[in-house]
């Protein structure tokens, strides 16, 4: 049998090696553009100090998304540690027991260790226990954690392709139908140009109610890191608190249809007197919406019409958004 010449493996290792250093070139030769409305204008960021601390590609800007976020750093230099120990054993195995272009003698043959055995296995269980119970820890205390007392309350509705806002008043909450008298202030829109935007205290707890009008979507604003789904007939309940003043963009992070690119929307995180003042001068003024159930291409371009908005039958919807919507925070007012 014949043997390649000891020198071939150094070239073939040497091509495949330049393989990912052609695609870094092309990379770093390419010109970037973040087209993203959600996303962060910032490049990646794995090592640099963020508003939230070390090691996130991106700032992170709310209580329960900085929880989250601050188990990335950790995971991810465990993963490199085990990356390094395994890949570094192979390739030591691999080129010291290599097979010699001469003589047939096998290296010393090993058949079972207990020790090795019980070791291998006893390490990976380890560290799997260790960050099940630390993110267990997070998702319990954090990220699902509940207020008694909410700065704002929105009921959120999902729908092809656009979202309603319909917000509700954070103190007329009623133990007995658990659900809170509206302040009549709808925000509404559909599609990328008609985007609407969700004004939100900041410093304070928000409760979102979210459901959806026809298929599964999702609510998803990176910045918040944070994403949650929007099922028909199903209200999930959640909360956030934002840290930073600014405007967040936001779109449906699940496929619902051929327009589910455009279905963007943005939230506006204002002080909470600069939020009371906007309440306050939203309130009781009339302007158009969007239907749920319009036309999938109107509502995709934007163009669709004012008008009052029709709340479709939801089963198990909280809080009516068939009061006529508000007019969607001007520039000067978002």
């Amino acid at each position: 049998m014949r043997y390649p010449a000891s020198g071939d493996w150094r070239g073939r290792l040497a091509k495949l090696a330049a393989i990912p250093l052609v695609g870094l070139v092309i990379a770093a030769c390419t010109e970037q553009v973040n087209g993203n409305p959600t996303g962060d204008s910032a490049a990646p960021n794995l090592f640099g100090e963020t508003a939230n601390g070390f090691g996130f590609p991106h700032e992170v800007v709310t209580s329960q998304g900085i929880a989250a976020a601050g188990l990335y750093l950790p995971i991810f230099l465990i993963a490199v540690v085990i990356f390094v120990l395994i890949e570094g054993l192979l390739l030591f195995l691999a080129l010291r027991f290599r097979k010699r272009s001469s003589g047939d003698d096998l290296p010393a043959q090993t058949h079972g260790n207990n020790t090795l055995e019980v070791v291998w296995t006893a390490i990976p269980m380890a560290i799997v226990f260790i960050l099940f119970l630390v993110s267990t820890n997070v998702l319990v205390n954090d990220v699902q954690a509940t207020s008694e007392e909410h700065g704002a309350v929105v009921d959120v509705q999902a729908f092809r392709f656009g979202w309603i806002f319909d917000y509700q008043d954070p103190g007329s909450f009623d133990a007995e139908t658990e659900d809170y008298e509206p302040v009549g202030i709808t925000v509404s829109g559909g599609g990328r140009e008609g985007a609407p935007t969700m004004v939100l205290p900041v410093g304070e707890p928000v409760l979102i109610r979210l459901t959806a009008a026809d298929v599964i979507h999702s609510w998803y604003v990176p910045s918040f890191f944070f994403k949650r789904d929007a099922i028909p007939g199903r209200v999930n309940e959640f909360e956030i608190n934002i840290e930073k003043p600014g405007v967040y963009g936001g779109q449906c992070a699940e496929f619902c249809g051929l327009a589910h690119g455009d279905m963007y929307f943005s939230v506006d995180a204002r002080t909470p007197a600069e939020y009371e003042a906007w309440l306050a001068e939203t309130q009781g003024a009339p302007t158009g919406g969007v239907d749920p159930g319009a036309d999938a291409e109107t509502v995709s371009s934007g163009e669709a019409e004012a008008g009052t908005i029709t709340d479709p039958e939801v089963p198990g919807e909280t809080g009516g958004t068939d009061q006529p919507s508000t007019e969607e925070p001007s520039e000067e007012a978002a």
